[in-house]
């Protein structure tokens, strides 16, 4: 069995620090902690979950950026930050599609990331989505240039509250 130190699985902020009586020194310990503690931070995904909030003419006026930095496609040295919105979709369909804006300026440079969700039958049950049902009543989550698209296969409006979470890039062109 081998054993990684944290620092090369990740940037890496020890939590103690000696400094020395000699400022010079002193100088160039704090400054190196300083910038790895800087790295360490920014390496570091935002866990905020904001709801989307659409202006007058629809778009979503609430995206996070997350803190993520992704690949671009031709430059593995040039990244770009995820951002990331929070549909709140309200009760399942029975057996059907509900559609909720979603608000995103979405081009042909959009590239989602992740979209799911969860869903919540007041204090009895709690789901995953999407969902596959051994017995074929699923729930499927498409999303397209202007909403978010929940599709069940059966009654589901006992599920009361659901979110659907979007993440995304933007390609830079």
């Amino acid at each position: 069995m081998s054993f990684n130190p944290p620092q090369s699985i990740g940037p890496y902020v020890p939590p103690n620090i000696i400094i020395p009586d000699d400022w010079e020194e002193a100088q160039l310990i704090l400054t190196d902690y300083f910038i790895k503690n800087a790295q360490a931070t920014n390496a570091r995904e935002i866990a905020q979950y904001q709801d989307a909030s659409l202006n007058a003419a629809g778009e979503n006026i609430s995206s996070t950026v997350t803190g993520q930095l992704w690949f671009t496609p031709g430059d593995p040295n040039k990244f770009r930050y995820g951002s990331r919105t929070v549909i709140d979709f309200g009760a399942l369909p029975n057996a059907g599609t509900t559609s909720v804006a979603h608000g995103i300026n979405v081009t042909a440079n959009t590239v989602f990331t992740r979209i799911y969700g969860t869903a919540t039958d007041p204090s009895t049950s709690f789901i995953p989505l999407p969902f596959v049902d051994t017995a074929g009543n699923n729930i499927e989550i498409n999303v397209d240039a202007t909403n978010v698209n929940v599709i069940t296969t059966a009654d589901y409006t006992g599920y009361t509250t659901s979110y659907v979470v979007l993440e995304w890039v933007e390609n830079v062109v």
